[in-house]
């Protein structure tokens, strides 16, 4: 038992970077008190919008429908994260040569791998069903029993999200490393799987409708959708030991289950992964030469395209922006027919007038949520010395990863666009204006994001999760992205509501953004070369 604890504890100590916030400043506020501040300001607006969700529910006597929808979405939230993280947690890990090394059993390597994954989703959900769980005990005063059954919860809830998030991500890693690009290979069955979830999310209402018309109740209702949900209502308002131990047991027997599958081909699939295939060396080959931009473009792409993490969380909002305008032009009306219900002041044929305007708040929505630059500089990681080497300004390192950030992002938004101009038969001027805040906001989007990884660099990661999720700097771009994006819709809606034309409130935003962009180049010029050299690995 000590030698596992051990190794559990080693495995721990490495996989454990990826909830610390990394700074230049290495002072005890950055490191202790301001991840835990942050988590105390998520689990305080999740208590929020909970306690007025529990308002609602009280008055009709289901408050542990609460307690339903937050394990659900908790679930659901380990789930989709698991299946692009489970390839850094369970496979290519920096402590794969110690622990393979050792004379231990391939299922206890597993274990630890899944154990570890296990801690980190644990520590994630708690901050949602915590503060969820007490608003529930605020309104219901429950016994002492709540509170046992509660932590059982705790433990339980993320056990099957993460041995499905396993088990996909498992067949992701083994069909990609059938392949020689096997993480270009990885990034798109990822991206297919996390489409797959989305169309079942904008299908749930029919799913559960049609469950619902055989369901006898509620909870009747909540146990075919989901057992741990319905399993856990039914504990609380009816508690049962005999219940409480099925509870555990089937989690329990899941997991052993898992393990034993997986551990069968898991030594395989990561000697797949490590693997490098040699291809065949030609006799005759021709050097190819490029400029110094193109060149560094071509390795941002290639290091974009060949990360799952960072195209699924970059990237994916694309994919989102191009569904998104492919919906709103084959169901046009029913969204029309929603924003009728909550104003009743506007009819379908001001909706479509405005179409204009929405697309560029449905733009900017999508540019400043997309912030691929805010992580590139740290991605660089061990390698940023050699990229110093080079005899190339650093500006022009800089600008070409806002410009790959921009190649990737400008096509996408514009293939949108078209779809919109095509559906809604929008004027020239204003197909001209779109086009231009298409190409701006996504340039004020990156160079904003690159200034920030410049200020707060995380080169110490240890894989790329930890850059794209958990760092400073992508947290700081998410932030200032929202509320550049709520200013600007509330400004779009009283421009609306003063009855503005859509050219003219266009014209009004593309002059402010173009002042915004030139502003941040010129800062960018000014203090870029001063903070790539500072930045030390």
């Amino acid at each position: 038992m000590k030698k596992y604890i051990s190794l559990i504890k080693a495995s721990m100590t490495e996989g454990m970077n990826l909830f610390r916030i990394s700074t230049k400043n290495k002072n005890t506020f950055t490191k202790f008190f301001l991840p835990i501040f942050l988590v105390l300001m998520l689990m305080g607006t999740v208590y929020f919008y909970s306690d007025l969700l529990m308002k609602e529910l009280s008055k009709v006597n289901m408050e542990f429908v609460l307690i339903t929808l937050f394990i659900i979405f908790t679930s659901i939230m380990t789930l989709v994260e698991g299946i692009y993280k489970s390839g850094n947690l369970l496979f290519n890990c920096k402590d794969d040569n110690l622990l393979l090394s050792l004379p231990i059993r391939r299922g206890t390597v597993l274990l630890i791998r899944v154990f570890k994954f296990y801690i980190f989703e644990l520590l994630y959900n708690s901050v949602f069903l915590l503060p969820a769980m007490i608003v529930y005990a605020q309104y219901t005063k429950p016994s002492f029993i709540y509170y046992i059954v509660s932590l059982v919860g705790l433990l339980v809830f993320p056990i099957i999200p993460i041995l499905v998030a396993s088990i996909l991500g498992t067949f992701i890693t083994f069909v990609a490393s059938k392949f020689k690009g096997k993480n270009f290979v990885q990034t798109i069955i990822t991206v297919i799987f996390l489409l797959v979830i989305l169309y079942f999310s904008y299908n749930l209402q029919n799913f559960i409708n049609d469950i619902a018309q055989n369901a006898s109740s509620i909870n009747d209702l909540i146990t075919k959708l989901y057992y741990p949900a319905g399993a856990f209502v039914e504990l609380i308002l009816k508690f049962n030991i005999i219940k409480l131990l099925e509870f555990i047991l089937v989690n329990m027997v899941l997991f052993v289950l898992t393990i034993l599958l997986m551990s069968k081909l898991y030594f395989n699939i990561n000697s797949s992964s490590k693997s490098i295939k040699i291809s065949k060396i030609k006799k005759d080959y021709k050097i190819k030469t490029s400029t110094p931009m193109g060149a560094l473009i071509k390795k941002e792409f290639s290091r974009f395209i060949n990360s799952p993490v960072f195209v699924t969380n970059a990237g994916f909002g694309l994919v989102l922006f191009i569904l998104g305008t492919v919906l709103l032009a084959v169901k046009f009306d029913s969204f029309a027919d929603m924003i009728i219900q909550k104003e009743s002041t506007m009819d379908l044929d001001y909706i479509k007038s405005c179409m204009p305007v929405l697309l560029f708040g449905f733009i900017c929505f999508t540019s400043f949520m997309t912030s691929i630059t805010s992580s590139m500089i740290s991605l660089e990681g061990k390698s940023f010395s050699i990229l110093k080497s080079l005899p190339i300004k650093p500006y022009t390192i800089i600008e070409s990863k806002v410009l790959t950030a921009v190649i990737v992002m400008i096509p996408c938004i514009l293939l949108g666009d078209i779809i919109v101009f095509i559906r809604f038969q929008f004027d020239l001027f204003s197909i001209i204006l779109t086009l231009l805040i298409s190409i701006l906001l996504p340039l004020i989007a990156e160079t904003l994001g690159i200034i920030v990884n410049l200020k707060y660099p995380r080169m110490d990661a240890k894989n790329d999760t930890e850059v794209v999720k958990q760092s400073m700097s992508s947290s700081i771009s998410v932030f200032i992205g929202m509320a550049i994006i709520g200013i600007t819709i509330v400004l779009l809606y009283n421009a609306l509501k003063a009855n503005i034309s859509n050219n003219t409130i266009m014209l009004a935003f593309l002059n402010i953004y173009t002042i915004i962009y030139l502003v941040l180049v010129l800062f960018l010029h000014k203090t870029c070369e001063k903070s790539f050299d500072n930045i030390n690995v």
